[in-house]
């Protein structure tokens, strides 16, 4: 189901099937995939078109939304109904509340936009059916990045131009009812494929288990599951932590309830533009760079690339320190969550910063190997586009990422 929304998904799945396809049917009784960076959930359906149970984290509340959806149950006719219904009303709607409660709000929203958009949020609020709110509450983030003030060039917040602003009318009335109608189709077919590999219902439920928490990739499961099979891909974007998620969803969240997302989903995520991102891999930089003595003894590569960067500017330093020291504290929870013998399957890519190289694969094979994973093999693609990068004035972007596989021994 790529493509059910904008939201950045680093690994592509065709490649990502293949790689699944290949474990799985080389290892015996694999039953389970957990993926702790679940992101728009492409793991989430290549698990569910093997028929395989899926446990999924992800620091955001967006991505959450996003992969709940993709779950099920796929009440399609019901879906369909309710897309009508919160169109007749959104448009029979003359009411002038305002939906949204934030600073900025008539920055990032023309006043036709912040019309339009209370009045679709009061829709959605009235279906009865959570799984049809989810998809619609879908629906209206991808309506709101493309009706926002906010450029889509990048996921970071840039208000457009004057020029551009003064000559923009959108609605997101018109707007939502084309992406729910591209969204109801997707999802159509997806369930179309689920059935006919008998991996769904009569009634639109997986017939395999689905969990997808919010919750922060350093901590531990509190059930203690052991996972057959990790696919993943960490936030390793060039930006100045990562990829800026966190800005992505900052608008979209404005417009969604959040208990409809999780119920781990506080108003703190949408406080601030750049919360979600402060509590994503390398989000507190504070002196980093003091913390990493016992990993300069693991990790010879990370020692490297520090001893690089001494000479600059010191934010440099501790970006990639306060990245690298969160990825390993997510590694001392993730590890334990997979059963002996079962494998790992890490897609990253290298960025540079501050001009200099940074060999991530190099580094978390290196972490992964001191605690006792063991590497397999690498393989390595060319990234065939890259919306987050083209534009970014901080480094040079990457345009190759690499495919780690481990083994749990």
């Amino acid at each position: 189901m790529q493509g059910l929304t904008q939201y950045p998904a680093m690994m592509v799945p065709a490649m990502q099937a293949e790689l699944m396809h290949t474990v799985t049917g080389a290892g015996r009784d694999m039953k389970s995939v957990f993926d702790p960076f679940a992101g728009s959930g492409t793991t989430l359906v290549e698990s569910m078109r093997l028929g395989l149970n899926y446990t999924g984290y992800d620091i955001n509340p967006l991505a959450v939304l996003f992969c709940k959806t993709k779950a099920g149950p796929f009440h399609t006719r019901r879906l369909e109904k309710a897309i009508r219904v919160v169109l007749e009303k959104a448009k029979a709607d003359r009411g002038r509340k305002v939906e949204a409660d934030f600073p900025g709000l008539k920055k990032w929203f023309s006043p036709l936009a912040i019309t339009e958009l209370s009045r679709i949020r009061r829709a959605v609020r009235e279906v009865d059916h959570k799984w049809c709110r989810r998809v619609l509450w879908t629906g209206l983030a991808e309506t709101v990045r493309l009706t926002s003030n906010s450029r889509t060039s990048t996921f970071k917040l840039h208000i457009r131009s004057k020029e551009d602003l003064d000559s923009r009318i959108v609605s997101p009335l018109e707007t939502f009812h084309e992406v729910m109608r591209g969204i109801s189709d997707r999802l159509g077919e997806e369930a179309e494929k689920l059935k006919a590999a008998d991996r769904i219902s009569e009634n639109g439920h997986y017939r395999g288990n689905v969990t997808i928490r919010l919750r922060n990739s350093t901590e531990p499961d509190p059930k203690g599951d052991e996972h057959d099979l990790l696919v993943t891909s960490p936030p390793y974007g060039d930006n100045t932590t990562t990829v800026p998620y966190g800005q992505y969803s900052f608008l979209p969240l404005q417009w969604i309830d959040l208990e409809d997302i999780d119920e781990q989903a506080g108003t703190e995520c949408i406080q601030s533009a750049y919360y979600i991102d402060g509590q994503s891999l390398g989000g507190c930089r504070n002196n980093a760079a003091r913390r990493m003595d016992d990993m300069l003894e693991i990790s010879p590569s990370l020692k490297k690339t520090l001893h690089k960067l001494e000479k600059l500017p010191s934010d440099r330093k501790n970006r990639v320190a306060a990245f690298v020291h969160d990825l390993d504290a997510s590694l001392g929870a993730i590890v334990p969550s997979l059963r002996q013998h079962g494998y790992m399957i890490w897609t990253i890519g290298n960025r540079r910063v501050g001009g200099k190289p940074v060999p991530t694969d190099k580094i978390l094979k290196e972490l992964l190997e001191a605690k006792g994973i063991r590497w397999v093999t690498k393989l390595e693609r060319k990234i065939p586009s890259k919306r987050m990068a083209t534009r970014n004035s901080i480094a040079s972007t990457m345009r190759r990422e690499a495919i780690l596989v481990f083994r749990k021994t």
